[in-house]
């Protein structure tokens, strides 16, 4: 479940010199502009409009802004243009964007730790497979000769990349003892392409 809404915060406050229209009394008001921002699990992520309203110290009147007379409107305007949105209303986009770099970098770091397992291959490896949309399987290397690596194909498949576990704990027994050849340049280019999106060596 998702928590999320909105709320608001205190950006900006002026006093007035106008009579307060409830108890008459001279310089007892207060104007107050509030930010409203939207959040997820209570983490601000970009702010969503103003509000303002005005109080009397006196008779604790409190005036929204869509009830101003026209020069409370001019003062509201005024306080609301000067009043800067504080930035940490944007941290979830800035947590986003956070989370994407370091995923990115984390993403190139094992391709290449990938390309250098596929040019160094060994008997035994694992390789995870996407050969269409949700649907992945196994291959494992059987022997490498050269600049050639003989491959076995599991006979399971599986519609989520993390049922790869589940196919895995079937065992040797589970992969047709066919090998197949392929070059290291060939499975170096599938990597590229995010068709190995992983490879597990002992």
């Amino acid at each position: 479940m998702i928590f999320y809404g909105t709320k608001s915060t205190q950006i900006g406050t002026e006093n007035l010199f106008d009579k307060c229209s409830n108890c008459g009394t001279q310089n007892s008001m207060e104007m107050l502009v509030f930010q409203k921002y939207a959040h997820v699990y209570w983490i601000p992520f970009f702010p969503i409009g103003r509000t303002g309203a005005t109080h009397c110290s006196n008779c604790k009147q409190v005036v929204q802004n869509k009830e101003f007379t026209e020069n409370l409107k001019a003062s509201y305007s005024n306080l609301k243009s000067g009043s800067k949105t504080p930035v940490w209303m944007f941290s979830g986009l800035a947590l986003i964007a956070l989370l994407i770099t370091w995923g990115s970098v984390v993403g190139k770091q094992n391709d290449k730790k990938y390309a250098q397992l596929i040019m160094s291959a060994e008997k035994g490896d694992i390789y995870e497979v996407k050969l269409d949309y949700k649907q992945y399987t196994l291959l494992k290397v059987d022997k490498v000769l050269g600049d050639t690596v003989f491959v076995l194909l599991n006979q399971y498949e599986t519609n989520k990349s993390r049922g790869l576990s589940d196919i895995k704990r079937k065992g040797d027994q589970a992969f047709i003892q066919e090998p197949l050849p392929m070059l290291k340049t060939e499975l170096k280019t599938k990597l590229e392409k995010g068709e190995i999106i992983g490879i597990d060596r002992d």
